[in-house]
């Protein structure tokens, strides 16, 4: 009577199939020789032992250099103990020296030093004066003098001086001299336009320069002389002509009011 096989029970047959196939085919691997060639250079074995040879001569020479070396040092050793031997041998020399001698303190200190002024003679030279103006007998100006100042009154556009004007800048130079404590104030003007100040401010300047020479020609220092170039003068004075410099002492000049305190 056949009974029905359980699935276990088929799978335990498979897997036993499978580890016999299994085993039969590592057997026959196993049973079959494998062959193989070998070849053998012989140069190369003879050079391995060429080159021990080599070393074990390199070797030696090392070795003996060594104790060539050690040889040359034991020599020195020898040589240094053999002269310290006779250095200690030798009789000492004789210490006795005679003592130093101290030196004497004076009785007094030094003097104290006397430093004398250094004679130093710097030749002052004073500084150039300003070349004189020309006279020009042509030239158009009129002077204005009053007990406060002078005006010395220019053509229009011109800075020349004729000889009325020069003897009375000399004048007014002489009066200074009289006054050593007293300075000069220049105030220079000219005509222009508002629109170009440099012209008049430059042709003033002119005029008052040409004043000063005159002044410090005549000995007065130009420490004393204030020179102003003014250009148009601020307010127009009736019958005045704007091209004038006035020659202002500073003792007659106009001293500012005192303003009472409110």
């Amino acid at each position: 009577m056949n009974f029905p096989l359980s699935p276990f029970s088929i799978v335990k047959k498979r897997s036993q199939l499978f580890l016999t196939a299994a085993c039969s085919a590592f057997i026959m691997l196993s049973s079959s020789v494998a062959m193989a060639q070998v070849n053998v250079n012989q140069s190369a074995l003879n050079n391995l032992g060429d080159g021990h040879k080599k070393k074990s001569k390199e070797a030696s020479k090392t070795h003996k250099k060594e104790k060539q070396t050690a040889k040359k040092k034991q020599k020195k050793e020898d040589t240094h103990k053999k002269v310290t031997a006779t250095q200690n041998t030798k009789p000492q020399e004789s210490t006795n020296k005679p003592p130093a001698v101290l030196p004497t303190i004076p009785p007094a200190p030094p003097p104290v030093p006397v430093f004398k002024d250094a004679n130093i003679v710097v030749p002052l030279h004073p500084p150039a004066p300003p070349p004189m103006p020309q006279i020009i007998k042509e030239a158009k100006g009129e002077v204005h003098a009053t007990n406060k100042h002078t005006l010395i009154i220019f053509d229009e556009n011109s800075i020349n001086l004729n000889e009325s004007m020069l003897k009375a800048v000399m004048d007014f130079a002489n009066t200074l001299k009289q006054h050593p404590n007293a300075t000069i104030f220049l105030n220079a003007y000219s005509h222009g336009n508002a629109d170009d100040l440099s012209t008049p401010r430059r042709t003033a300047l002119n005029r008052g320069l040409a004043i000063r020479a005159v002044l410090i020609n005549q000995g007065i220092p130009s420490t004393r002389i204030y020179l102003l170039a003014k250009g148009i003068p601020e307010t127009q004075v009736q019958d005045l002509s704007p091209d004038h410099v006035e020659m202002i002492r500073s003792d007659l000049a106009d001293k500012p009011k005192a303003t009472p305190n409110k």
